[in-house]
């Protein structure tokens, strides 16, 4: 009998294991550039506060009415850009969670070939084992008989 394991779905199992290791990386960039986005988000919103801030002083000093307009318009060009990005980062947090799924269902896959393998090879170990006493068995059975 062969003393050798040899597992004939490798090849699937090693597909898994890389289908797995490609989701894993992935879900990393993925998460990279949530945070990147998250970041923006975050520099967007202190630049609002900062030009509302600003404009409180200026508004308790005094000032011209068109420094007033343009302050406005660019505190609502600031609010369309925050709302924009916080459509992005609400997308990128949905390709995440998606990406994520996607790494459990490849990590349970190679799981159940991990699994399947063991149980192949525990199958395995028990013939050996049985062949290897029926081979004993011969042994001492032949001495036996030359004696």
């Amino acid at each position: 009998m062969n003393d050798r394991f040899n597992f004939k779905l490798q090849r699937v199992l090693d597909y898994r294991e890389y289908e797995k290791d490609k989701k894993c990386e992935e879900l990393a960039k993925y998460r990279e550039m949530l945070e990147l986005e998250k970041n923006a988000l975050h520099r967007l919103q202190n630049q609002k506060k900062t030009v509302a801030s600003e404009m409180d002083e200026k508004c308790s000093e005094g000032v011209k009415v068109a420094y007033l307009v343009q302050c406005s318009r660019y505190m609502n060009r600031l609010k369309d850009f925050i709302e924009r990005q916080m459509a992005s980062v609400s997308d990128m947090e949905k390709q995440v969670e998606i990406c994520h799924d996607q790494l459990i269902d490849a990590s349970k896959k190679k799981e159940m070939m991990d699994r399947l393998r063991a149980r192949h090879y525990e199958r395995f170990a028990y013939h050996l084992s049985k062949e290897q006493e029926k081979q004993l068995e011969d042994l001492v059975n032949n001495r036996r008989s030359t004696i």
